[in-house]
């Protein structure tokens, strides 16, 4: 989709949480947004200035919190989660809220106990001979609570000799999940597991007239090699966004793998590295 100039203007940004909808129309709200493929939960902050005393106590931890930004045009949400902390600061003549949103939930501290064990004494979770990989993936997001949004396994493997769960299950639910050449990640808010090379096309031309900023960069680690860009505030880029850049250095589709949203007073923009 190929969007104009004309359209990325009108900044708009609309956090929903608590049974309330700030926006910038009368509000000064900063945030930023980070996104990247792996299982960990991603925090956002945000800040909204000189909130009243009432509604900052009816901010509630715990509570759903979306954030939506763009442009008057054109904007979308770039992250949904839960509300962790609220915390008020005074600056100058400013009262500033800062808000802490962890997107999905921190899976990483439950263990195998005697209520999900399939072997009590030794608290264990076990799968027989046999067992596909999906089958263990489906039962070890049903005990930790996992919805899963997406899942597609390059390999759907055979645990010939079974699998044995024990200790902290997120580790062998990722440990399962890189057997069958794929990737656990956050996606605005939900879970998805599929290969780190497939990702969700946004149909989206990424270009000067579209809010790119400059020449993307390129970059190599660890023997991975892309592009690190930085546009205006584009809320189709998240993890995975399939996204095409026409450009000087970067021509071509490519696959978003972290990056950032920002609104902080002056900018208003997503930085990111495609590959």
């Amino acid at each position: 989709m190929a969007m104009t100039m004309s359209k990325l203007f009108g900044r708009v940004i609309k956090v929903k949480t608590s049974g309330f909808t700030f926006t910038n129309d009368n509000l000064e709200i900063r945030f930023t947004v980070p996104f990247d493929d792996d299982p960990k939960p991603n925090i956002s902050k945000i800040e909204i200035f000189n909130l009243s005393h009432d509604t900052i106590n009816r901010i509630k931890r715990g509570a759903t919190c979306t954030i939506e930004a763009g442009y008057r045009g054109d904007f979308g949400v770039i992250a949904a989660g839960k509300v962790t902390s609220v915390l008020t600061r005074r600056e100058g003549v400013d009262k500033i809220t800062t808000i802490t949103v962890m997107e999905g939930d921190d899976y990483s501290r439950i263990k195998v106990t005697a209520k999900s064990a399939t072997d009590k004494k030794s608290l264990k979770i076990t799968f027989k001979k046999g067992t596909k990989a999906s089958v263990i993936i489906k039962r070890l997001c049903s005990v930790l609570g996992i919805k899963l949004a997406y899942m597609k396994l390059p390999r759907n493997i055979t645990y010939k000799k079974g699998y044995t769960v024990t200790g902290l299950i997120l580790n062998n639910l990722e440990e399962v999940v890189r057997d069958c050449g794929a990737s656990m990640y956050y996606r605005r808010g939900q879970m998805v597991i599929r290969s780190i090379k497939e990702g969700t096309d946004e149909r989206f031309i990424l270009k000067e007239e579209t809010g790119l900023i400059e020449s993307p960069e390129p970059f190599e680690e660890e023997g991975v090699k892309g592009y690190k860009a930085k546009c205006l505030l584009q809320h189709r880029i998240t993890t995975a966004s399939i996204v095409e850049i026409q450009s000087k250095t970067a021509k071509g589709k490519y696959r978003a793998r972290k990056g950032e949203h920002r609104a902080d007073g002056n900018d208003f923009v997503t930085e990111f590295e495609v590959i």
